[in-house]
């Protein structure tokens, strides 16, 4: 058998070549590689869509098939606000993107007393953030909100008009947030009383910036989560705005998009399942002198701006009286805070909730509302608003209130509505009397 020539220096062998014999690559290579190509490309596509379809068949199976959009959409005023298309078995937002499942008339019906609740998470009727805990609050209906029970409460202690308990809660709220969507929306619907449940959102936007920049000054504006995301929106001009339209595009048509986002990463690594080691425990209360130096400036910028809460509800209230609507503040119930009997399913929590968050954490809440409470109940004295501190709404309660941190059960929500109903009642009594008064003065 002839053997090949070797190569000499500066020669090159040819390409694709085999015992030195040239193979030169044959247009119907080349044809069948292309196919290949679309093939494979297909195969992904179908299985893409396949899981597409599969999830959406799931959840629509599960949950309803208005869980197939987002639940919240942006918003030029408060940067989100409820998608009214949302649905599922639990949850029900109505065509204005209220929490309801009726309608709400632009125009208030003769004898109608209407109410709204503004607020978080927690109002809104948010499903419980510690299921590794318990798994007992993973659906909270409307039926069982704070809303539905003082709805129910008020028309049958007052059949004589027609109560209307409106929930315009969005999750992740803060005080600032309520001033524009009061302004915005809520105004229109001709209002007569508005309860703002908030406290605990307001409170970690300044505990995250405190910790973040102990000396840095805070602004409840700049610090609006998404806020930069808006911008971005907004304002396109950049890559980083384009790769976020297709981001927000695919996350509002894709369900199985919207599910490895919301949640692959929390099966994966669930901030709220995180194992506590006993060697994380920490002394109760925790103290000023606990903190390192750094955190000891954190604590001390923080409560150097809890007067941004209580100027914003000065705010609220002036321009409520404007359109003769009646704010109620209610600072609302957090679970380190209470002082209620708790279950074991709650010590289990607040156990958890203490030593998750840390010394800065366990130390700064506890202080920073107290002082929010004690400038609120200030303000209230001075101005003449309505203001309750419902720390100790759940303090005589022996079942389970609270499904995490701040999450409410629906015995939680049923107590409070109990508790806003006796308010609303001493309002009405005031008022009432302040209009008999008003009436004997001019008949004089």
């Amino acid at each position: 058998m002839r053997k090949d020539k070797p190569l000499s220096p500066g020669e090159f062998a040819p390409p694709h070549t085999s015992g030195g014999k040239v193979s030169p690559r044959t247009p119907l290579s080349r044809a069948k590689q292309v196919l290949f190509t679309a093939i494979l490309l297909l195969l992904v596509a179908g299985v893409i869509c396949g899981l597409e379809l599969g999830v959406r068949a799931i959840q629509a199976r599960r949950y309803g098939g208005g869980t197939l959009i987002p639940i919240s959409l942006r918003d030029r005023f408060t940067a989100w606000r409820n998608n009214p298309a949302y649905r599922r078995v639990d949850i029900q937002h109505n065509a204005q993107g209220f929490r309801r499942t009726a309608d709400v008339s632009l125009v208030k019906p003769p004898g109608t007393v209407r109410i709204f609740l503004l607020g978080g998470s927690a109002p809104y009727g948010a499903q419980g953030a510690f299921e590794h805990i318990t798994k007992k609050y993973s659906r909270i209906y409307n039926s069982q909100l704070i809303d539905a029970y003082l709805e129910k409460k008020l028309n049958t202690l007052d059949p004589s008009r027609h109560w209307e308990v409106i929930n315009a809660c969005v999750a992740g709220y803060r005080i600032h947030q309520q001033l524009a969507l009061l302004e915005s929306q809520i105004l229109r619907y001709q209002p007569d009383y508005v309860f703002l449940m908030d406290g605990y959102n307001d409170f970690m936007s300044v505990f995250h910036a405190a910790a973040e920049r102990p000396q840095g000054e805070f602004d409840i504006y700049e610090n609006t989560a998404g806020k930069e995301e808006f911008d971005m929106l907004a304002n396109p001009g950049s890559w980083r705005s384009l790769v976020l339209f297709s981001h927000n595009w695919i996350l509002a048509n894709s369900a199985l998009f919207r599910l490895v986002e919301n949640r692959i990463p929390g099966m994966i690594r669930n901030p709220w399942s995180r194992t506590v080691s006993a060697q994380e425990s920490l002394p109760n209360p925790v103290k000023l002198a606990d903190l390192s130096a750094a955190e000891q400036q954190g604590a001390a910028t923080a409560l150097s701006n809890t007067g941004t809460f209580t100027h914003t509800a000065r705010q609220i209230y002036r321009i409520a009286n404007l359109d003769g609507v009646t704010p109620i503040f209610l600072l609302q119930p957090i679970l380190i805070l209470s002082h209620k009997p708790f279950t074991r399913d709650e010590r289990q929590m607040v156990d958890y909730d203490r030593t998750s968050g840390g010394r800065f954490y366990s130390y700064l809440f506890p202080e920073a509302y107290a002082k929010i409470s004690r400038e609120m109940a200030e303000a209230a004295r001075q101005d003449g608003f309505q203001f309750a501190d419902l720390s100790d709404v759940f303090d005589r309660a022996s079942e389970e209130t609270f499904s995490d941190f701040a999450h409410l059960s629906p015995a939680g929500n049923e107590a409070i509505a109990e508790r806003l109903s006796v308010i609303l009642q001493g309002i009405r009594a005031q008022q009432a009397g302040a209009r008999h008064e008003g009436s004997q003065r001019a008949a004089k």
